[in-house]
């Protein structure tokens, strides 16, 4: 009897002993972009917690690597374009976007010389802009507005940052970028802002994507993200001056930048997720807005084959989240 129970002592304490698993956090992937400031917010003030989930935010800038980390499955999902999402799958990455984030409004558009006046005027210059990339959308988005293609405009393809600092420079007369450097083109008497976001909204939209086994094998998780990015959203609203101190801190910038960039862009909050993605009977704007992407990369040579909306937006998580 001693025997067996110093057994079972030995037993228990050696179990006692073992480490329980944990569950792993989500790993999303960011850019340095202020429309991403709500995730910071949600770490800083707890929110992730209080929904029970544990989230690292991975930092990476490339294309090249993020691309790589979410094939390998270093990351679960990431923050980027309704654009990248289309580009992905259209090259067998098994992703899907599950949530909005924010809009641009504002923070993004066309710059030009003065003699440039109106959309029409773009027809045979020189114009600069990212292959492949929102500015590229935009830009299509733009010209077909004004019954105008791509072949209308002589492209000079570079990164959108470097286009911005071209135009700046005087190097090119027409340039499709961002901020700062609309504001740039403001403040020189030698350019100004043809066209920006806020007089186009709905056509560049940023995303949540999460891989496909994260979304069948993490349904608990990304639903309790979706919570904490709501709340964090609303902490947003209400509490500006805080938000915008912490999401400073995480970028690295001002709080007078900060406060500059947070009208550029719109925050996704419950209400407009709703929206985005609509009912099974009523889709939302982002299905829409889908194809029309789809249909530029495809004229464009940018993505080989195209999907569905319904192939590429996964919208239940919102859904149930009411």
């Amino acid at each position: 009897m001693k025997k067996l129970l110093l057994c079972f002592v030995v037993l228990l304490v050696g179990c006692q002993g073992q480490p329980t698993e944990t569950k792993k956090p989500l790993r999303l992937g960011l850019v340095t972009w202020i429309g991403y400031g709500p995730f910071y917010v949600a770490q800083e003030k707890g929110f992730f917690k209080n929904h029970g989930i544990d989230v690292v935010l991975m930092r990476i800038e490339g294309d090249a690597e993020r691309r790589a980390a979410i094939v390998s499955g270093d990351l679960n999902g990431s923050a980027l374009t309704l654009d990248v999402v289309i580009v992905l799958r259209s090259q067998g990455v098994p992703v899907k976007a599950v949530m909005a984030i924010d809009a641009s409004l504002g923070g993004d558009g066309i710059v030009a010389v003065e003699d440039v006046k109106s959309v029409k005027d773009l027809k045979g210059r020189q114009v600069a802009y990212p292959s492949g990339q929102p500015s590229h959308f935009f830009l299509y988005s733009v010209l077909s507005d004004s019954g105008m293609t791509m072949a209308d405009v002589r492209p000079i393809i570079m990164d959108a940052d470097k286009a911005g600092a071209a135009f700046a420079a005087g190097q090119v007369d027409v340039a499709v970028t961002w901020e700062p450097w609309l504001t740039k083109a403001r403040e020189t008497a030698k350019g100004h802002v043809l066209i920006d976001s806020k007089q186009k909204p709905g056509e560049i939209e940023d995303v949540l994507y999460m891989r496909e086994d994260a979304i069948l094998q993490r349904k608990d998780d990304i639903i309790a993200l979706i919570k904490a990015w709501y709340d964090a959203v609303e902490f947003t609203k209400t509490n500006p001056d805080e938000a915008q101190a912490i999401m400073a801190k995480a970028f690295g910038l001002t709080g007078e930048e900060v406060a500059a960039l947070v009208p550029k862009v719109r925050y996704e909050g419950r209400e407009q997720n709703q929206l985005a993605f609509g009912t099974p009977e009523n889709p939302g704007f982002l299905f829409s807005l889908y194809d029309r992407i789809s249909v530029a990369w495809l004229t464009e040579g940018v993505i080989p084959k195209r999907d569905t909306p319904e192939e590429g937006l996964y919208p239940d998580f919102v859904r149930a989240v009411q």
